[in-house]
């Protein structure tokens, strides 16, 4: 019986979730969430396209944030609080709890020691930056 067990485990090994300690360049990972497998080369490639958008999408944010920043009037006459309610600070937060969110899925992403997605991430960003990335001013 315990034979039998120990080879429903290694055909499950197989399957997924994946979890590397090292850098690696095999098609085998599992991404953020425990459905998100990748078996083969086709949907790593998907993948890395993803990450890659998700890159220049987390730097359309902090350029969106810089754009309002240098476009919102500052006001020293109205109140704290009348400033900290402010339909513009609600969107500037909204802005930082995305970028936050999108950064830290990055990181996770580049922690799972593959090498393609590292580089999708690292690539994205890039590109990102290239885009939106120059002063506002």
């Amino acid at each position: 019986m315990e034979h039998h067990m120990s080879n429903d485990m290694d055909m499950d090994m197989n399957k997924g979730p994946f979890m590397w300690m090292w850098f690696h360049t095999k098609p085998q990972d599992t991404v953020l969430f425990s459905t998100w497998n990748i078996t083969s080369a086709g949907t790593m490639v998907w993948a890395c396209c993803l990450v890659a958008f998700a890159g220049v999408l987390l730097e359309l944010i902090k350029f969106t944030r810089r754009v309002i920043q240098k476009n919102q009037p500052t006001s020293k006459k109205a109140s704290y609080l009348t400033r900290l309610f402010s339909t513009m600070h609600i969107v500037q937060t909204l802005l930082f709890f995305f970028q936050l969110g999108f950064s830290y899925c990055l990181m996770l992403i580049f922690m799972t020691f593959s090498i393609w997605l590292g580089l999708a991430v690292v690539i994205g960003l890039s590109i990102g930056f290239l885009i939106f990335g120059g002063k506002s001013d």
